[in-house]
């Protein structure tokens, strides 16, 4: 059985796959406290909250006649 903190670090990572950001960065900030000296964690964190951040400011600029779209890589996943 998995504790709540690992529980909310799969769910956070599933969120990532299903490209829900916002979902991701919660789940991350709830399994922070037992994750904190996770290099990797650190990094999946801190880079969806960059994310979700710069998806919030551009979709504030964004009208209907001028889009910008963001793409995602991720190598071996």
């Amino acid at each position: 059985m998995l504790e709540s903190s690992e529980k909310a670090y799969c769910l956070a990572l599933d969120a990532l796959k299903q490209k829900d950001y916002i979902a991701a960065a919660g789940h991350f900030d709830r399994a922070a406290p037992h994750f904190r000296n996770d290099k990797e964690f650190c990094l999946f964190r801190e880079s969806t909250r960059l994310l979700v951040d710069v998806r919030k400011r551009l979709s504030t600029l964004e009208n209907a006649d001028n889009r910008i779209e963001i793409e995602e890589i991720f190598s071996n996943g």
